[in-house]
């Protein structure tokens, strides 16, 4: 029973250390587990699906803290590279998940520099990984013994950004060795040109393609289409000549998704009727069957009560900045007036961190145990109830013109008429990843509130669902290894840690 670590003693709500998280049992795949989920995650049952499994255990889990990581990649003797994008390091981690080199640091001077700005990892083919650096527009080569052997460019620049962005999902290699990610669609030029002298905004695309770049010889085919959640903005003009952008928020977007499987087959994950479409090397087409998903229908009530929902939401946040946004132009402008009228919304507080000599706006007076601004040459001290005596504030060099007073700017909401008629399966952002044993992971919403972290639905390379399996609160997921090896990080007092799962 030792070697394993109980995740769901590991919470990252609970300050505890990651060596004393020792001993759990393993989770197994046996009927009698099976039914034990099914009884205590009654709630989480679809017909036709498995019955939903939670991961509590782990054989190892990492002691130095991470700021945070957004990709692993298991090497052929079990090490592991692990990018921790926020502070801009790549890791080589032993078996245990001990840190035992740094691959790439986050200082400039020295050779190996990771680079201004967050990379990723790509699994290339031979075991070898691509690091992609968006800020240089170069692709790192690291063989299987997690050394650097070559630099080459990213074939296209215009598409650095893209490559390391997860919100568009995780780019792969396919069975012929192209790299495949996702592309915008760009929007079309109007029939009818505009007047003279007024400016075309174009819409944004509610689609996007899927593409594959044979590096070598820097050719682009496409492979796919993906629908994109419809999106709008709303442009008005200023009464000095500019343009004013405000977005309008679609509170139900329906998507696809999509990733290239451990085989080299780029699966597009279908949100209106939740199935898989594969395309395969030599261009063929493959569906899969409707995975089960409980389906929740949306009548015009509901849609409305949706956009009024987020309406409010969006009316109580907008008030809450505009309030901030203007007492700090007031005290930071030659204490200037109020304008008549102005109020501060019901309930709010100004956060911490402002100076004591600012002028509040009527009826608005500082909180009981308010942390002020550090006045000049105050240095920062713990109190006896773990808080800070003040807060540092950046330098404010005075002068220079004075700006327009801020103004209340509320984004719309997509209209209840232009939601779809039932829940999608699936939000928006790089949901769907493929592990090394040739499965799909798909981030599901749950139609139903389910205690505990998020649930994935895990597909074969058929289509079929064959697993349901919920990561404890608090942890998401990072990646893969072979056999059923997957990778979560957890968050606690010390920073991120990440923990390694075999799955059975």
């Amino acid at each position: 029973m030792s070697g394993r670590t109980d995740l769901r003693a590991a919470r990252p709500r609970r300050c505890m250390r990651p060596s004393r998280l020792l001993l759990v049992a393993a989770v197994t795949a046996t009927p009698a587990l099976a039914q034990q989920d099914t009884a205590a995650r009654a709630d989480g049952r679809v017909a036709g699906a498995p019955p939903v499994r939670q991961i509590s255990t782990a054989s190892a889990i990492s002691t130095e803290p991470l700021g945070g990581a957004n990709s692993v990649r298991e090497l052929p003797d079990g090490r592991v590279l692990v990018n921790d994008a926020q502070r801009r390091r790549l890791l080589l981690m032993d078996t245990t998940l001990a840190v035992v080199d740094v691959v790439l640091d986050s200082l400039s001077e020295v050779a190996n520099s990771y680079g201004m700005r967050p990379g990723t990892l790509i699994a290339a083919r031979g075991d070898s990984t691509l690091f992609v650096d968006p800020a240089s527009y170069t692709m790192l080569v690291i063989d299987p013994a997690a050394k650097l052997v070559r630099v080459r460019a990213i074939p296209r620049m215009q598409d650095a950004y893209i490559l390391a962005n997860a919100n568009w999902g995780h780019p792969g290699i396919d069975a012929r060795g192209r790299l495949v990610y996702r592309r915008p669609a760009q929007p079309a030029r109007p029939t009818v040109a505009p007047p003279p002298g007024v400016p075309w905004f174009p819409q944004e695309p509610d689609s996007a393609f899927i593409v594959a770049m044979d590096i070598e010889a820097r050719k682009l085919d496409t492979l796919g289409v993906l629908r994109i959640p419809k999106s709008s903005s709303r442009i008005t003009r200023t009464p000095t000549g500019g343009w004013n952008f405000s977005s309008v928020t679609n509170p139900l977007p329906l998507t696809d998704d999509w990733a290239v499987t451990s085989e080299g087959v780029v699966a597009f994950v279908r949100g209106r009727d939740y199935r898989i479409e594969y395309r395969t090397a030599d261009g063929r087409w493959r569906s899969g069957p409707k995975l089960p998903y409980d389906w929740q229908r949306l009548f015009d009530d509901d849609k409305q009560r949706i956009v009024d929902s987020v309406q409010a939401i969006q009316r109580r946040t907008a008030e809450r900045n505009y309030a901030i946004e203007m007492i700090r132009w007031v005290n930071r402008y030659g204490k200037k007036e109020y304008p008549k009228g102005f109020a501060a919304p019901a309930g709010f507080t100004l956060p911490n961190g402002h100076p004591r000599d600012w002028i509040l706006p009527p009826g608005m007076t500082w909180p009981e145990r308010y942390i002020f601004a550090c006045r000049e040459g105050e240095v920062a001290e713990m109190t006896a109830s773990n808080t800070p005596s003040c807060i540092p504030t950046p330098i404010v060099v005075p002068g220079g013109n004075v700006p327009n007073p801020p103004t209340l700017r509320e984004d719309g909401v997509l209209s209840a008429t232009d939601l779809p008629d039932y829940k999608p399966p699936f939000a928006t952002g790089g949901v769907v990843r493929a592990d090394l044993d040739g499965h799909l992971w798909i981030r599901t919403i749950q139609p139903k509130p389910v205690p505990g972290g998020p649930i994935y639905d895990v597909v074969d390379a058929q289509g079929a669902m064959v697993d349901r399996l919920q990561l404890p609160q608090g942890y998401t997921l990072v990646g893969f290894g072979r056999d059923r090896v997957v990778f979560l990080q957890m968050r606690d007092a010390k920073g991120v840690h990440l923990a390694r799962v075999r799955l059975r």
